[in-house]
């Protein structure tokens, strides 16, 4: 596949201007960003869909399967190039990008919203936020050809839209699929356990999910998680959330295999 992406000069421009070109970004109108492209055709790719505007994260899983099976084949330096993601949120996807992420859905600053999710942000130039691009990685960090449904950590992931974003622009964890999956084990098993009113439920699955964040970081400076397979990586970390999780009735959870 041919891959096209912006020329770094309009980047620049296209970010410098950003107040003025509001009115396109509010818009399902890109006839200027085509333009400056020196795009003629305004081929929309409708393989995304966002068919409820009151519940845009509805076809997340879906969109991210969708985009990835698309650019299976996408190199790396691709994937992570702001270059590539912010010519396609401007070209073939921006019926998509003004569906899932309206300007009216910005909380606080509308040129840092359009600057994170139509580019990379320029306070922190992660490419996890990016409207598309989120999607690829988050799929890409967490396929597993091993497993039946190679999908089954992307599923988990995104059934967690609060925290999905957390596990992700983590470093140590975004490297690591070995411990992304086995946090990502630890999760569930949490909730089976709440469910089965073994253990008191979170009062914060984020501020716990923070806790587990510093352990992996701090052990990471110890133990290389590479060498670890996924249930050596699921038993050390599931030591650390014994300390953070209350048992009901001192029902003590032996060691679950991990799936």
């Amino acid at each position: 596949m041919a891959y096209k992406i912006m020329k770094e000069a309009v980047l620049n421009d296209l970010k410098e201007n950003i107040n003025e070109n509001k009115v396109s970004y509010n818009s399902f109108e890109n006839d200027e960003f085509l333009n400056e492209l020196q795009e003629k055709d305004n081929q929309q790719n409708a393989i995304l869909e966002v068919s409820d505007p009151s519940n845009r994260s509805k076809e997340d899983l879906e969109n991210a399967i969708k985009l990835y099976e698309h650019f299976e084949e996408l190199p790396l330096t691709l994937a992570s190039d702001e270059k590539f993601w912010a010519y396609l949120t401007h070209t073939s996807f921006w019926e998509y990008m003004c569906k899932r992420w309206p300007i009216s859905a910005a909380e606080g600053n509308e040129v840092e919203f359009i600057k994170t999710r139509y580019f990379f942000s320029s306070k922190n130039k992660t490419f996890y936020r990016n409207g598309l691009s989120r999607l690829w990685w988050f799929v890409h960090l967490t396929y597993d050809s091993n497993k039946q449904d190679p999908y089954y950590y992307t599923r988990i992931i995104l059934s967690y839209q609060d925290l999905a974003n957390l596990l992700i622009e983590t470093t140590n964890l975004s490297r690591n699929k070995t411990v992304l999956k086995a946090i990502l084990e630890v999760i569930l098993k949490v909730e089976e356990l709440e469910e089965e009113n073994k253990i008191q439920k979170l009062k914060n699955k984020r501020v716990f999910l923070r806790e587990i964040a510093k352990y992996i970081n701090l052990v990471g400076g110890v133990t290389v998680w590479d060498r670890l397979n996924e249930k050596e990586a699921f038993d050390k970390t599931w030591h650390f959330v014994e300390s953070q999780i209350e048992y009901i009735h001192d029902v003590k959870f032996e060691q679950y295999i991990t799936k």
